[in-house]
């Protein structure tokens, strides 16, 4: 029967060689960069056998559940689970139901070829390495839902994560494997594979269940799972980079670095720390395909080269990079992440997103010719608060704030139906094309879209962890308390000594400057809270009355006994400040809000998904008058008391050869916009 199944699928293969490839012109080229040989670094790796000296980490992260969502993103997340893309995309993208692939539809060979929605495949060699597919789109989905029906306390979604949690813990076998691989291809790949890749997403969805339900067996068929992993594929089983051909499945299998570390911080057991060292280590020895290892030790230390590869492996692969330099503290490493930091400056863009339109390609950030990948602003996110953790620089918080509230809010509809796949800060139309001067080409990921089907489902499932892992980052546990390193409406519930201690920020945050903070103890407790100093801010008024805010290392420290209930507010004095993009126009940010622009559209469906509210649309520009606009060198702009989501004042319109009124509004609540300008020197 299989042998029938696998004779129909390649008739079927052969009749879609004709197609147009439906991933857009560029993609083929940058995805298949295979070497005719595997690179062998393992000389330069050599340095992985001295002895370890490991950096102590500045934060310690809280427990999976214990910040829970307030106010706006409360809101937002309920809003999305019941009537947006995190709750609906198992319906709309049928392959999540039907694809069981970690259980009953393990793969065996290519007659096991996935559910691919609208993807349209031509028989290219990427193509044939996705046996894993699903994988990141079913794991990925999972791990935000769960996390959803949780922090929101929705019953029926709660439901729907027990039953997913119960599939995949009777998936496991005698031997302790959970994955999605029958026995004649567990941990023996020659070529490309998504083993190591499909265990991450799943098994991060599990993690986090664990820690929602504290069910003990469910971390025990985790860790027996990965104990399994770590035998066939550790330093004494087969190595699982050594590959004839590699495609973006392998080395996003460096990620299962992200559950070594969740593993660690659960048991304390430094082995998973080992491990994850391994992994980086491993990935750096060997090389085959340059476009999915852009932080490959080798690479890193090519001090004065510009990223290539793909965007989302990149900003992912950076919490791999750092951990093994945290974990060892090798001076090699920090060259490493020295490099790292200064091959990622380039690619930032005002919204605070790498670039990377699935490719970074060695280019600079440009808000008009380079777009952002929702997965990777992910990424990338994420990585910023790994970072975080471990140095305690509040850079890195600042840049996760702006990134979060502005570049990915601002690939997200107004009711959550859709998202964009890819989008530019300077968005002047998203009509399913790429725009460069005179020349247009296809890109099917510039439209709003719930699944994005055609492409990948991998950023709509990728949007339900946004707001989930950002509230994980928010606060940390310091020596001596408790660091606040995020804002916006949430509460944290922890213990310290036995006393059980809640944070909550009442607050509009980052729509409005003031915070409320409303800190409720079992009994008087003696702690020290620390509240970020974001380096936008001129300064912070306190509204304290029995302590005493000391700035130290860019945190106000508040050191007191805490009655069983307090509260005090902090205000940001945070001016308009002009910011220079890369491509040597000017945007405006107020705080951690980018100002943009808006231009008003029209909107062209081109999909729809049965009788529900879920569509495919393109936004088309009603004018351009946005081509004309310069910011004055001596702007002058302001907050009108009655609005507190605009910016109003005049810039200068070039046709009109004259002054305008104009109103900005942040860039985390647009479609179209513009977000950077030319500037208008006082002499011109």
């Amino acid at each position: 029967m299989k042998k029938l199944l696998f004779m129909a699928f390649i008739v079927l293969w052969g009749c879609k060689l004709s197609k147009e490839n439906s991933q857009g012109e560029s993609f083929s080229e940058n995805v298949n960069k295979v070497g005719e040989h595997i690179t062998d670094d393992s000389e330069t790796m050599q340095f992985f056998n001295n002895e370890t000296q490991p950096i102590e980490t500045r934060f310690q992260a809280f427990e999976t559940g214990s910040v829970l969502p307030k106010g706006w993103i409360l809101e937002m997340m309920q809003n999305d689970l019941e009537s947006g893309i995190v709750g609906a995309l198992d319906e709309l993208y049928p392959g999540i139901k039907a694809d069981d692939l970690y259980h009953t539809a393990r793969r065996g060979g290519m007659e096991d070829i996935p559910e691919m929605g609208d993807l349209v495949l031509t028989g290219q060699a990427w193509e044939k390495s996705i046996l894993w597919w699903n994988a990141e789109t079913i794991g990925n989905w999972w791990d935000g839902f769960v996390r959803h029906a949780f922090l929101t306390k929705n019953a029926k979604a709660m439901k729907q994560a027990h039953d997913i949690a119960d599939n995949l813990l009777n998936s496991q076998d005698k031997d302790g494997y959970i994955g999605i691989y029958q026995p004649n291809l567990r941990y023996q790949h020659e070529g490309s594979n998504g083993e190591l890749w499909a265990q991450t997403t799943a098994f991060r969805t599990l993690l986090a269940y664990y820690e929602f339900t504290n069910n003990e067996k469910v971390l025990n068929a985790v860790e027996r799972a990965m104990g399994l992993t770590m035998e066939r594929y550790g330093e004494n089983g087969k190595h699982p980079f050594y590959l004839k051909n590699a495609f973006g499945g392998v080395t996003h299998g460096l990620m299962l670095t992200d559950v070594c570390e969740t593993l660690y911080r659960i048991t304390n057991n430094t082995k998973y720390q080992d491990y994850a060292t391994y992994l980086y280590k491993a990935f750096s020895t060997y090389g085959i395909n340059r476009s999915f290892n852009d932080l490959r030790y080798p690479y890193l230390i090519e001090k004065d080269s510009l990223f290539e590869g793909h965007g989302v492996h990149t900003y992912e692969h950076i919490r791999s990079m750092v951990n093994a330099y945290c974990h060892t503290g090798y001076p090699e490493l920090e060259v490493a992440y020295n490099n790292m930091l200064a091959k990622l400056a380039s690619c930032i863009l005002p919204s605070g997103a790498g670039h990377g339109d699935e490719w970074i390609l060695q280019l600079k950030a440009d808000p008009t010719e380079t777009a952002a990948e929702y997965c990777g602003m992910l990424e990338l996110r994420n990585s910023y608060g790994s970072l975080l953790e471990k140095t305690g620089s509040v850079p890195f918080a600042d840049a996760a704030e702006k990134l979060t509230y502005n570049g990915m809010l601002g690939a997200r509809n107004q009711d959550g139906t859709a998202i964009t796949y890819s989008k530019h800060d300077n968005c002047y139309r998203l009509d399913g094309k790429h725009h460069k001067g005179e020349t247009s080409t296809e890109e099917p990921r510039y439209k709003y879209s719930p699944t994005h089907s055609e492409p990948a489902v991998c950023c709509a499932p990728n949007y339900g962890r946004n707001l989930p892992y950002f509230l994980d980052q928010m606060y940390m546990k310091a020596d001596d308390g408790i660091a606040v390193l995020m804002y916006g409406p949430s509460e944290l519930t922890t213990q310290i000594n036995s006393t059980t201690v809640s944070i909550e920020q009442q607050t509009h945050y980052p729509w409005t400057n003031a915070v409320t903070f409303r800190i409720k103890t079992s009994n008087p407790l003696k702690f020290s809270l620390k509240l970020r100093k974001p380096e936008w801010s001129e300064a912070v008024d306190f509204a304290l009355p029995t302590a005493t805010a000391n700035l130290q290392d860019n945190f106000y420290v508040i050191t007191k006994t805490w009655q069983p209930e307090e509260t005090f507010s902090m205000t940001f004095i945070n001016p308009i400040i002009p910011q220079k993009a890369n491509n040597d126009e000017v945007y405006v940010q107020q705080g951690p809000l980018v100002f943009a622009y808006t231009i008003p559209h029209t909107e062209q469906t081109i999909k729809r998904y049965g009788t529900s509210v879920f569509r495919d649309y393109h936004c088309l520009p009603e004018n351009e008058d946005h081509n004309n606009l310069l910011i004055p060198e001596d702007f002058d702009l302001e907050r009108p008391k009655d609005n507190a989501l605009a910016l109003k004042g005049k810039f200068f319109d070039s046709s009109k050869q004259k002054e305008v009124a104009v109103t900005l509004v942040p860039m985390g609540k647009t479609i179209l916009r513009r977000v950077t300008f030319p500037l208008k020197k006082a002499a011109q």
